[in-house]
């Protein structure tokens, strides 16, 4: 492939944890990363701890992001339904370092433009940390909703996680439009709707995701290299936009 024969260092924001069993799951995270050349990864925490165990998989995440200091850069979660309980999660998470905030909204059961969300994002804002929502899901997590979320929220850098897949391909160029604070992440989605992102926010709004284990990074690398982006477009996809969003030093 064109980006491991440049050797080049991918950071890929949309990685998640299968399982809270990680003794199986981060060996083979891991094996992905070097297989494909991605220097280091932003992982989500497992179904589990998204909808539930949100302080068990905060905690879980600590423990790899210390493990691997420099590879794995953990997002915090906390369901909004758990009101105090939830800013409480998001602010000990913070304080261990994990990078920013991962919401589902399907597996949290809420729509993003609820007013109980109000209080992580308040969070996020007083903490500087950006926050990626997972796209796509029909009336919970559409692309304009989250465009509406950072109007709201200038100040925070929102996350667009799998460009609207499946749903809301057509969303996804009009949401980016209303928000300059919101970025794409590229999973899961089709190249020409990556493509034609670049084309009209430019490449300084992408950020790479392999979307593992939903996706693959031999399908997602790929799907890249064939847009047949100059080199600098290239580089801010595949590292330097992770870089400066997630606050990942070389």
């Amino acid at each position: 492939m064109k980006v491991n024969n440049w050797h080049m260092k991918i950071v890929d924001s949309a990685m998640r944890l299968d399982s809270m069993e990680t003794d199986g799951a981060v060996p083979s995270m891991l094996d992905e990363m070097d297989r494909f050349g991605i220097a280091c990864a932003v992982v989500a925490p497992a179904d589990a701890a998204v909808a539930v165990h949100n302080v068990a998989g905060n905690l879980q995440m600590v423990d790899l992001v210390t493990r691997y200091r420099g590879r794995l850069f953990g997002l915090a979660v906390a369901n909004p339904w758990f009101g105090r309980d939830a800013v409480h999660a998001i602010e000990g998470a913070f304080a261990r370092g994990l990078c920013g905030l991962f919401l589902h909204p399907r597996r949290q059961g809420f729509r993003l433009t609820e007013s109980i969300v109000q209080p992580l994002l308040e969070t996020c804002r007083r903490h500087r940390k950006p926050v990626y929502s997972s796209t796509g899901t029909p009336v919970c997590a559409e692309p304009f909703q989250l465009a509406e979320l950072a109007r709201q929220f200038p100040e925070i850098p929102f996350v667009m996680g799998h460009a609207g897949y499946s749903d809301f391909w057509y969303d996804v160029v009009p949401a980016l439009k209303q928000a300059s604070n919101l970025m794409l992440e590229t999973s899961c989605q089709v190249a020409g709707v990556i493509d034609g992102a670049i084309n009209v926010v430019g490449a300084e709004r992408v950020l790479y995701g392999s979307g593992w284990p939903r996706s693959s990074p031999a399908v997602e690398i790929q799907k890249i290299e064939r847009m047949n982006l100059g080199a600098a477009a290239l580089r801010r996809v595949m590292r330097e936009n992770a870089m400066k969003l997630w606050g990942i030093r070389p």
